[in-house]
């Protein structure tokens, strides 16, 4: 679950807002509220995650979207935001107050992000270390099995590892039928 977090918790029913945490035992318990280094942090997982390659960046730029969105429509005082909101209402919650940590900390992230995002249109389509993300997908697939991996984890770990020894250098070296009409 540690690895998933902003994945399973930053949904909809919580306006694209990260919970401040989840308790999982002795029941799973959602904190449906968030502070501004919540959220800042929440943004920079899924610009690392594009980093990595574990998303997209249509992906990482529709969570970015969604989130900004709902902070547009966020109270604040005097342009600030609040330190804590319910986030399924987006109501502040009290005792209202600014916190110049919490605040320092978002325009960090913002500035992060803003140089994550400037950098999108120089991105490749289709990266060669996207091989390493799945090798990392795999990876963790593995271990959380406990056991063994099957003959197709096997097979699939053996092609990616051959992938990513040589990966093509050209469009027409990754594809046999290119080049030729």
């Amino acid at each position: 679950m540690a690895g998933a977090f902003f994945e399973t918790f930053v949904t909809d029913g919580d306006n694209w807002l990260p919970p401040d945490n989840f308790q999982e035992h002795p029941t799973g318990v959602i904190a449906h509220r968030t502070s501004p280094t919540n959220i800042g942090l929440s943004l920079l997982a899924n610009l690392s995650a594009c980093d990595f390659h574990y998303i997209t960046p249509g992906e990482f730029i529709r969570r970015t979207d969604n989130t900004l969105n709902t902070m547009g429509k966020m109270d604040r005082f005097r342009g600030h935001f609040y330190n804590w909101y319910d986030t399924q209402s987006l109501d502040p919650l009290l005792p209202l107050y600014v916190s110049s940590v919490d605040s320092g900390n978002l325009v960090g992230y913002l500035f992060i992000l803003k140089s994550g995002l400037s950098s999108l249109p120089d991105k490749k389509i289709i990266d060669p270390q996207i091989l390493d993300g799945l090798k990392d997908t795999l990876g963790i697939l593995n271990d959380s099995t406990g056991k063994s991996v099957s003959a197709n984890l096997s097979q699939i770990s053996k092609t990616l590892d051959d992938a990513t020894a040589s990966p093509p250098a050209t469009e027409s070296r990754a594809s046999p039928s290119a080049g030729t009409s």
